[in-house]
């Protein structure tokens, strides 16, 4: 089955024979060409992106679930630290003596204040600076200043925990600190294999970037949900690289992929013979985790999008953008500053501003339905699935 080819030598037989059986799907996919409708558009209430009621649910559930929160690589040795808000939470995300990533809140166990001001460093203890209370790498509490002055009994309070996992090259953080679900019981079995097979684990971190948007956070994962809109939105930039209208549809339980080849892989899989097949170096793979994060195979390396709503306003939002090469590949540079910049291009300037602008227009009471199509039924999959979450 090609396995021991020199091309693909770094492939473990089970990645190449996943590679290959998504080759013929693809192939079969070209051959077939474009499926037409076979049922009316969808009529949905826009409403569904502003309503505040519908909104408080969705960071719940969001809450409840893992959250991708950054590239586990970015916390390469102990001490190292990211601060960042997940469904309105600030957290402190470590990794400790032991090597174990950590989850905590960014909050004083005394008065409440912010306990870590930085965005991102490495730290021996984590010190609040209202009242000098200082805590451990694992949250623990390390001092209380003055002790014999501020109590007669000991205080024990640390930083509040939340669960939190490192998995396939990604830190998850569970922001609702009574959920239980495991990242491999939420991906699903074959999900993460999947994830196991590309080889995500084997990742590194090469550039984050974060957009502050005025949009409901479902309009960004809407557009990994069609490529309807790669011809035209994307005419200027990438849409040249793709067949039009060309995409394989899956679902893992309650997650969705979209998996688009390139033109050169569609020639590649016509004319060469099944054991040349250079599917993964020449697709792109957009996976939908319910609720809120986004992971984009890229040809090679991928592209993670951890989509956070505001706590409040259904109207804004934030993404988190990180870039993940290849460890052995890291070096080139090049390669990866060209792709980066055309990522951070084309996904605020295009993708991006079309869902601001969608937005604007819901929230102007000029829109008060969207029509979504048969080739777009995984929006309408994907607002269903936000209802119905275990």
């Amino acid at each position: 089955m090609g396995c021991d080819r020199a091309d693909y030598g770094k492939l473990t037989c089970m990645r190449r024979e996943m590679e290959l059986a998504l080759g013929e799907r693809l192939l079969s996919k070209i051959q077939e060409g474009p499926t037409p409708a076979a049922k009316p558009f969808k009529p949905i209430d826009a409403k569904i992106y502003v309503d505040e009621a519908n909104h408080r649910e969705e960071v719940a559930l969001i809450a409840s679930n893992p959250v991708a929160a950054l590239a586990a690589s970015e916390l390469a040795e102990a001490g190292d630290f990211v601060t960042l808000e997940l469904a309105g939470t600030p957290l402190i995300v470590t990794r400790d003596q032991d090597g174990q990533v950590r989850a905590m809140h960014n909050v004083c166990a005394h008065r409440g204040s912010t306990v870590e001001p930085r965005n991102s460093g490495s730290a021996r203890i984590f010190s609040c600076g209202f009242h000098g209370w200082s805590y451990n790498l694992d949250g623990s509490l390390r001092a209380v200043s003055a002790a014999s002055l501020y109590s007669s009994e000991p205080c024990t309070s640390g930083l509040r925990q939340l669960p939190c996992e490192q998995r396939h090259g990604i830190i998850w953080v569970t922001p609702n600190q009574a959920s239980t679900i495991s990242v491999t019981d939420w991906l699903g079995p074959e999900l993460d294999e999947m994830f196991s097979e590309l080889g995500l684990a084997e990742m590194t971190h090469y550039a984050t970037e974060e957009f502050n948007l005025n949009c409901n956070w479902k309009l960004l994962t809407d557009g990994f949900l069609e490529i309807y809109h790669l011809k035209y939105l994307h005419r200027n930039s990438i849409a040249p690289f793709f067949p039009a209208h060309l995409t394989l549809s899956d679902r893992y339980g309650r997650h969705f992929a979209n998996w688009v080849p390139k033109n050169r892989l569609v020639t590649a899989l016509t004319e060469r013979p099944r054991d040349q097949w250079p599917v993964l170096d020449h697709v792109t793979g957009a996976f939908v985790l319910v609720p809120g994060t986004v992971v984009q195979w890229q040809a090679g390396h991928v592209e993670l999008f951890s989509l956070r709503p505001h706590p409040t306003d259904p109207t804004r939002s934030t993404a988190r953008l990180t870039m993940l090469v290849p460890t052995t590949r890291l070096t080139e540079t090049d390669l990866w500053d060209r792709n980066w910049l055309r990522v951070c291009q084309t996904i605020p300037e295009e993708d991006f501003a079309a869902a601001v602008g969608v937005a604007h227009n819901i929230n102007c009471g000029a829109v008060n339905q969207l029509r979504i199509g048969a080739n777009e039924h995984q929006i309408v999959e994907h607002l269903a699935a936000l209802q119905t979450q275990p």
